[in-house]
């Protein structure tokens, strides 16, 4: 998965649809999973399924999101800012507001992984003539 810019500037008449936006919404859910994991922790993710536009979503659905990205966030940086919502059959689901927290958490995480990995100190060390890593001042 390739890491896609998050929309961030979601408005009252946007509409939610499959493809792009939860196709843009799982894949960087992925992409920054399988960072997290080679840089700070693996987070426990459930299955976020593949739904096309012949089946109507349901609860777990916009569950299953909410729950990835709360573990996501812990395994990253725990911020008091970062609120996610659980839904039951027959609430309203993600508005404009909704959709623009989710894909600015999306984007607070991917800003924080890069952070921790422009942080870690890299160790440099010859074996047998060849120099690997890099220096550290």
């Amino acid at each position: 998965m390739a890491w896609k810019t998050p929309k961030t500037s979601w408005a009252g008449q946007d509409a939610f649809r499959l493809d792009p936006d939860y196709e843009r919404i799982r894949g960087n859910l992925l992409y920054l999973r399988q960072r997290a994991a080679a840089i700070t922790q693996k987070p426990g993710y459930g299955q976020m399924q593949d739904y096309t536009v012949d089946g109507v979503p349901l609860a777990e659905f916009f569950n299953r999101v909410e729950e990835n990205l709360a573990a996501l966030a812990a395994a990253v940086q725990p911020r008091p800012e970062y609120a996610t919502r659980t839904f039951v059959p027959g609430d309203l689901v993600w508005d404009w507001r909704g959709l623009e927290r989710i894909e600015g958490m999306l984007l607070q995480i991917y800003n924080d992984l890069n952070a921790i990995e422009n942080g870690q100190q890299k160790l440099a060390f010859c074996l047998g003539g060849g120099l690997f890593g890099t220096f550290v001042s």
